[in-house]
């Protein structure tokens, strides 16, 4: 194991982190690993951050994960997707990170574009 550092963006506020992982994986890696799992700690003081609920109630609904840029929007309204489908890319922090559909469905609204500022947890698209 390894520790490396990070700067993240949590609700507008930037936070150093140390972050423990296994060798021989990419830095955007072991922040998606990190944010699935809410394990950050605060590497000053060793207090537990946990993100709040990263996926929406509403299965229908794709969220951002983090508050960053809309780079880029890879679908269309009526589009129909798969599971897994990348549907957006947003930079934060000069990384890039790949928003992915969490089910099948049919793009019923796209509610940002490229180049807009989200918010972590603001909603982007909207399933049918």
């Amino acid at each position: 194991m390894v520790k490396k550092r990070f700067r993240v963006i949590i609700e507008d506020e930037i936070y150093e982190v140390e972050v423990e992982v296994e060798e021989g994986l990419s830095d955007i890696e072991i922040l998606l690993n990190a944010l699935e799992r809410g394990e950050i700690h605060e590497s000053s003081s060793e207090v537990s951050y946990s993100f709040k609920q990263l996926s929406s109630q509403d299965k229908n609904v794709i969220i951002s994960p983090i508050s960053g840029k809309v780079v880029e929007i890879k679908v269309s309204v009526g589009d129909k997707i798969k599971e897994n489908t990348v549907v957006a890319v947003l930079e934060a922090m000069k990384t890039q990170v790949e928003i992915k559909a969490g089910k099948d469905g049919k793009v019923k609204s796209i509610l940002v574009k490229e180049g807009d500022v989200v918010k972590q947890g603001q909603t982007l698209i909207v399933l049918a």
